[in-house]
């Protein structure tokens, strides 16, 4: 007999029956032919996809502050760069 292969949308639909109240898993499993294991297993895939949708990102904000801070620092380093040349052709700060 060939293993039955579950789409994504499926496994989904599975597990979320499984997490309803008052389901009983080992008749969800029953009703699709699968083992208790690896509706678990899917169970805590899905838990863990959602609590990754769900961690902090940095806000857009956070992204335009970042992106004019490296920008000011290489602004500073380009300056640096220049002021250094400038004491070199003019010996300025120097004993």
């Amino acid at each position: 007999m060939a293993r039955r292969r579950w789409t994504a949308k499926e496994k989904m639909e599975i597990v979320v029956e499984g997490m309803a109240p008052g389901a009983n898993i080992s008749e969800v499993c029953r009703q699709y032919g699968i083992a208790q294991t690896q509706y678990y297993r899917w169970r805590d895939s899905f838990i863990q996809g959602g609590l990754s949708a769900l961690e902090t990102h940095p806000s857009n904000r956070e992204k335009q502050l970042e992106k004019e801070l490296q920008e000011a620092k290489s602004l500073l380093g380009e300056k640096e760069m220049q002021i250094e040349i400038l004491r070199k052709k003019t010996n300025w700060g120097r004993r």
